[in-house]
């Protein structure tokens, strides 16, 4: 399974070779009791960062891939900026995969959070631009604990006013908000 998932990350080239080396695993959660969702976020990604710094660590699988040790130690740093900082890289995954349509994007992990995935479709963006906006967006809703709906729009000047509209996910379970950009 962790192979499996480790071939999603396009970020880790060799990732399913890596994991593949594996000969152990350590299983981790944090149940949020009286606290938020976030904090109890924050705290398994401070558990899956000291985990990842030990000797032989190779990746952390969560949100429906493998992310590379270092690369999930990197993200987990974003904390020690403020308070407010959230590892949102070690939280979710922002698939970006191309189609005749044009370029898609979705996130993978936006639910723990009691949130929406957000799927991008059929994009005119460089791959790099899609990542960066889903990344945004998914910042921006947690960190701002908004709710995005059916119907309404997101933008991120005066003039970007990008349609949202809500319906069964193409790259992801369920329903998801489709956001036109």
């Amino acid at each position: 399974e962790a192979e499996r998932n480790a071939a999603n990350n396009f970020l880790w080239k060799d990732g399913a070779a890596e994991v593949k080396k594996h000969r152990a695993h350590i299983m981790t959660a944090v149940l949020p009791g009286e606290k938020s969702a976030i904090e109890a976020g924050k705290l398994l990604v401070k558990l899956c960062d000291a985990a990842s710094r030990q000797p032989g660590a190779i990746g952390v699988y969560t949100s429906g891939t493998v992310f590379q040790a270092d690369a999930y130690c990197a993200a987990a740093q974003e904390m020690k900026n403020g308070p407010d900082e959230l590892p949102v890289l070690d939280w979710i995954y922002f698939g970006i995969y191309p189609s005749e349509g044009g370029m898609n994007g979705y996130t993978y992990g936006m639910t723990a959070f009691g949130k929406d995935e957000i799927e991008v479709l059929g994009s005119r963006a460089a791959p790099a631009d899609l990542y960066g906006f889903l990344f945004d967006v998914s910042y921006y809703v947690l960190s701002s604990n908004v709710t995005l709906r059916d119907g309404e729009t997101i933008g991120f000047s005066e003039r970007q006013k990008l349609p949202i509209t809500r319906s069964k996910g193409v790259s992801v379970d369920g329903d998801s908000l489709k956001i036109a950009f």
